[in-house]
């Protein structure tokens, strides 16, 4: 994978927009969040200095506000909802380097004097998502007719449609309060059986799922005994925005198997 010297981004960035006015710098850009990339270590550290570039270049700007997308790989291991005042529990390289970047770019930002907030973002599904995310990988192995492997996916999970993800952004950055980190998230929580078991009933109920079929390794370098879990109140993000998801995840996901189904991905 090639990649292109952020200074060089950065600095050209700022000659083209030179002089132009903005309020509300939105950095969602990241390499490497695939499930082949999250462990890239070279290819996650380059994420850091784009990072930086850009929140210098939105003080450039003389932006009113930075506005940066973190993860829920920063709090895999909860043992209910996510409490963003507790220490993140990062599993891989991908969710390490999201945890390194918002110390940076917080201490870097109270330096500067800019204004930012932290938008974590939730497991994102709907139309054109290809990499081997378990949504994307349960509705292409069983449109192929094929039986889907999994853990035994007791861990409670919150997914998101697209669609809510980027209104719920676009709300944080004109109304949130800055300085502050906020969850995105759906406002109810499953297991993500319940989730694979809808999936396949939408498709077709009569078609067997591996559920249990692979040994569950996550959490063993931890050594602990909490399960993974991506579960947000949304409570604080509804009520200084007031925002909430519009789109079911029976809706969702209706649609994005019938993107898989129009364009023959497999």
């Amino acid at each position: 994978m090639k990649i292109i010297h952020t200074t060089y981004q950065y600095d050209d960035l700022a000659r083209q927009l030179s002089g132009e006015k903005f309020d509300i710098f939105y950095h969602l850009g990241w390499a490497g969040v695939d499930g082949k990339e999250k462990n890239n270590i070279s290819l996650q550290l380059s994420n850091i200095q784009t990072s930086l570039d850009m929140l210098h270049l939105s003080k450039f700007l003389k932006c009113n506000l930075f506005l940066a997308a973190g993860t829920v790989a920063e709090y895999v291991f909860n043992e209910h909802v996510i409490d963003f005042s507790k220490k993140q529990t990062p599993n891989d390289v991908y969710g390490a380097t999201k945890t390194s970047v918002h110390y940076l770019l917080e201490a870097v930002a109270a330096q500067l004097e800019q204004d930012m907030i932290w938008a974590v973002l939730p497991s994102t599904y709907g139309e054109g998502r290809t990499e081997g995310n378990i949504l994307t990988y349960t509705i292409t192995t069983l449109l192929e007719g094929k039986c889907p492997e999994y853990g035994n996916l007791q861990s409670m999970w919150d997914f998101v449609y697209v669609t809510d993800v980027a209104k719920a952004i676009i709300k944080i950055g004109e109304l949130g309060k800055h300085n502050r980190t906020y969850g995105i998230g759906s406002g109810t929580h499953q297991t993500l059986r319940e989730y694979i078991c809808t999936i396949r009933d939408l498709i077709d109920p009569k078609l067997p799922l591996g559920i249990g079929k692979i040994e569950n390794s996550v959490g063993k370098t931890h050594h602990i005994n909490i399960l993974p879990s991506s579960c947000i109140n949304i409570e604080p993000l509804t009520s200084d925005t007031g925002w909430k998801p519009v789109i079911t995840f029976e809706e969702g996901i209706q649609r994005t198997i019938q993107y898989y189904k129009n364009t023959g991905m497999r």
